[in-house]
């Protein structure tokens, strides 16, 4: 029991100031795919664990001898075989069922809203799809606007827009720039982050670390792939491009260039430098994810631990 209500404070805890390092972190120029693992799992792993941990209180814990750092599961076989529990013991069970169910299916509605906005929008992306199914997932749609655009939709298969405008307003630096921001987001699978931070938030919107999360996520992921782009084609070109691509209308199905964050992006692209360091930027990820998993991990732990004492 002490196990369980110390995972419940601590994911309380990460809950409510889970932002507040990362944001930190961002202030003090983090490679954004580092924050990017730590945003993500942290909103997921907050999730889980507390789920994990909510459930955990239906089962009874008094004098089991299992061992173990949370001091697991007091006599569970015995009260579950006989069918009975102690009567505040009983109340703890329904409130922990009706608390993670509560969650599970929060998830579940705010899953079904998002997916009735991607079906208002479904026939126009299967028609671009169908128009792109002749190409690499990593070489553009050229469609034909006088304003110049581009942009990624995720998926099976991904697609990249261009519009035959960019060929006026680019220099074929910026162009090459231009194409390797957005196969960027469709490696990164920038638009499923994307797409599960925006379903936290809905379904949990009372929880900061979740209420912060989409827009947190859409403005690294956008440094993200500035960064990539611009260790392939140099920051000079990525600059370029997002200036002139700066005001470009924003879509509700995919990820444009230049919607957010531009005066930021091209002062980062000015004073900042792109080292092509896979090494250190796995180290930091590696680092922030054992941080990030550190609470659902021991969740998964306490649940193991409690199902094993039912079955033992």
């Amino acid at each position: 029991m002490t196990g369980m209500l110390t995972l419940l404070v601590g994911s309380t805890m990460v809950g409510l100031h889970g932002h507040r390092p990362l944001q930190w972190l961002a202030d003090r120029r983090i490679d954004p795919t580092i924050l990017l693992t730590g945003w993500i799992l942290s909103t997921v792993g907050l999730v889980v664990s507390a789920v994990a941990t909510i459930g955990s209180f239906a089962l009874p814990a008094d004098n089991h001898p299992a061992t173990g750092i949370f001091g697991l599961a007091g006599g569970c076989w015995t009260a579950l075989s006989s069918g009975h529990l102690p009567g505040w013991r009983e109340g703890a069970a329904a409130l922990s069922v009706v608390g993670a169910a509560g969650i599970v299916l929060r998830i579940g509605w705010a899953t079904a809203g998002w997916r009735r906005r991607r079906q208002d929008h479904a026939p126009h992306v299967a028609q671009l799809r169908l128009l792109a199914a002749s190409k690499p997932s990593t070489e553009p749609l050229w469609v034909r606007d006088n304003r110049p655009l581009a942009m990624s939709i995720g998926g099976r298969p991904g697609v990249i827009l261009m519009s035959d405008a960019l060929r006026d307003h680019l220099t074929a630096e910026a162009m090459a720039a231009t194409l390797e921001h957005e196969r960027a987001h469709l490696r990164g699978r920038h638009h499923v982050l994307v797409a599960i931070a925006d379903i936290l938030a809905a379904a949990l919107p009372a929880v900061p670390l979740l209420r912060f999360a989409p827009s947190a996520i859409r403005d690294l992921i956008e440094l993200a792939a500035d960064a990539q782009a611009a260790r392939r084609c140099g920051p000079a070109a990525v600059r370029e491009a997002l200036s002139q691509l700066t005001g470009q209308p924003t879509s509700p199905v995919g990820l444009a260039m230049a919607s957010r964050l531009t005066q930021t992006r091209l002062t980062r692209l000015t004073t900042s430098s792109f080292p092509a360091n896979r090494g250190g930027r796995f180290a930091g990820a590696a680092a922030v994810a054992a941080a990030a998993l550190a609470l659902p991990a021991a969740a998964g732990w306490l649940a193991l631990n409690v199902v094993g004492c039912v079955v033992a």
